[in-house]
């Protein structure tokens, strides 16, 4: 200001000079902060298209890799049937065979051919059979390690000789090597409201938010034949499962029982380790479980909380039930569920029950929940757990609402209970009738006196706080009525008795009431705590 000030020759400068001086200037740091951001912004989507722009196009056999490694079911195609027989043609090798007529749409089985697990389709279907996975793709270029994460789908058509593929890109990790350290971008696919999608940068070191499978072909020539000791490509070449790739190379070059997994032929669980564990190297001390189990652990690529479910098993569980437990690909919440209600009965028994069970549209996760609850509820009721009846019974909705109902009903009559005692011993020691020509006040008797008079009134008087308070005595409820209907709801109050003031006072719908009706619910207090006060003083 004092150089503006010297510059105009005003001295001083009045007060709208200087307004328009800060104006001015407040203008100019905006423009220049703009500025910078935008420049900041270019610099930003220019890093960003050279770096999509580094990303080759996929492998030209991808399809094929695909469907080998990543989807492990394919289509058979059945004709109609002529003379009790028909012909089955395999979507992934190609085969025609003759099938006999037990065979059916719908069914599955294996490819005499190929020996790829099949699903038996009829060719009259009119829409195709879409699978979807999830794929990380490497690239190594100009020095730096790239991952491609993919969507990708599969549609199986009656009218297509082969499959065909559709891949979209939805993550990007680039790892640049810059002063003898490693950074690493991160891109995000998102999809905006109204239609708008692009790509997002993120913050750098974040890595993909799901499990994907891992094309293996071009492992040696981005990480070398041993990568941290371990052969990526034979270990990762038969994955059943997807895997979370960034962490298991982090692992793998951070955490030496990372190494000690892969090696068994573990990399799920390889992948999986979240700290390393000192002193921690045998496979039993790792896992939980008896190294008895290896096998069937390699076979199914067990994530940690399905092998806890060993863990908490009491006796052994044979290779063909887990083998089915990971088939149903559970989430975490489930399988927690399924630990749980391992507690009452077995796993495989579990399974095989709750398989049984499946005639309404619930899905495996829903039935778990539901049979979780009912023993539970049976416990509660004091069943006898050991009693097959008990564990699996014939109709698991119908069992579980019929205990539902029971428990509702031991609540209700030990809640109806609670009222009565307490004015046994004395709650309404102090209470004296109150009325005029007009109102009168009614002393509820009862749980379902609150319960009335709540649905009556269209209020909440009728839930379990209310009621619990007022056996309590402290803040206690009740229901003024016109003196001759004594018996119809009109107006609800409830009273702190402590204080000696009305905490609620309302009609139907909790509409306010007339200054009669609060004025004579006033004198009611006033009156009630002279009654008490008596009382105490007589007692």
């Amino acid at each position: 200001m004092e150089s503006i000030s010297h510059v105009l020759g005003i001295s001083p400068l009045s007060w709208d000079v200087q307004e328009q001086v800060e104006e001015c200037m407040a203008k100019f740091i905006a423009r220049w902060r703009r500025k910078k951001k935008e420049k900041a912004l270019d610099a930003k989507y220019q890093l960003m298209e050279r770096h999509l722009d580094m990303f080759p196009a996929y492998p030209s056999n991808l399809d094929e890799f695909c469907e080998n490694h990543v989807f492990h079911k394919s289509i058979v195609y059945l004709s109609k049937l002529e003379k009790g027989r028909r012909w089955g043609r395999c979507m992934h090798c190609g085969g025609c065979f003759r099938l006999d007529r037990s065979v059916k749409p719908g069914s599955e089985g294996i490819c005499p051919k190929c020996g790829v697990p099949v699903r038996f389709r009829g060719e009259w279907a009119e829409k195709p059979f879409v699978t979807k996975a999830k794929i990380c793709i490497p690239y190594l270029v100009d020095g730096q390690v790239l991952l491609r994460y993919t969507n990708v789908q599969r549609a199986i058509s009656p009218l297509q000789m082969r499959p065909e593929y559709d891949y979209t890109d939805f993550f990007l990790n680039i790892t640049v090597e810059k002063n003898g350290r490693q950074k690493t971008y991160a891109y995000w696919w998102r999809q905006y409201p109204y239609y708008c999608s692009g790509w997002n940068r993120l913050r750098n070191g974040s890595e993909c938010f799901s499990a994907t499978y891992v094309y293996t072909e071009n492992l040696p020539e981005i990480f070398g034949e041993r990568y941290c000791h371990v052969d990526l490509r034979a270990g990762l070449q038969g994955l059943c499962r997807p895997i979370w790739f960034y962490d298991l190379l982090q692992n793998l070059r951070n955490i030496p029982q990372a190494e000690y997994l892969f090696k068994l032929g573990l990399p799920v669980l390889a992948a999986n380790l979240s700290s390393q564990k000192p002193g921690i190297i045998g496979f039993s001390e790792l896992t939980g479980v008896s190294k008895q189990y290896l096998p069937i652990l390699r076979e199914t690529q067990a994530m940690e909380s399905e092998i806890k479910l060993l863990a908490a098993s009491k006796k052994w569980v044979p290779f063909e039930v887990f083998r089915q437990l990971c088939a149903l690909n559970l989430d975490y919440n489930s399988l927690n569920t399924m630990r749980s209600i391992m507690e009452y009965n077995r796993l495989g028994r579990v399974l095989r029950y709750l398989q049984s069970q499946k005639k309404s549209k619930k899905t495996f996760a829903n039935l778990l929940g539901l049979y979780r609850d009912y023993l539970d509820m049976a416990k509660s009721l004091g069943s006898n757990m050991k009693k097959k009846a008990i564990l699996e019974p014939r109709d698991l909705k119908a069992q579980h609402d019929l205990m539902a109902a029971q428990l509702a009903e031991q609540k209700r009559e030990k809640e109806n209970s609670l009222l009565p005692l307490a004015i046994q011993d004395g709650l309404y020691w102090w209470a004296q009738e109150y009325a005029n020509e007009k109102y009168q006040v009614v002393y509820p008797q009862t749980r379902d006196d609150f319960i009335n008079e709540g649905i009556s009134l269209n209020h909440c008087v009728g839930s379990a706080g209310y009621y619990d308070r007022h056996v309590l005595g402290r803040q206690m409820v009740f229901f003024i009525r016109q003196t001759p209907q004594p018996d119809k709801p009109l107006y609800t109050t409830e009273i702190d008795m402590d204080e000696g003031r009305i905490r609620q006072l309302y009609g139907f719908s909790d509409t306010s009431v007339p200054k009669d009706v609060r004025a004579f619910t006033e004198g009611f207090v006033r009156a009630a705590m002279r009654w008490r006060s008596a009382q105490r003083i007589a007692g």
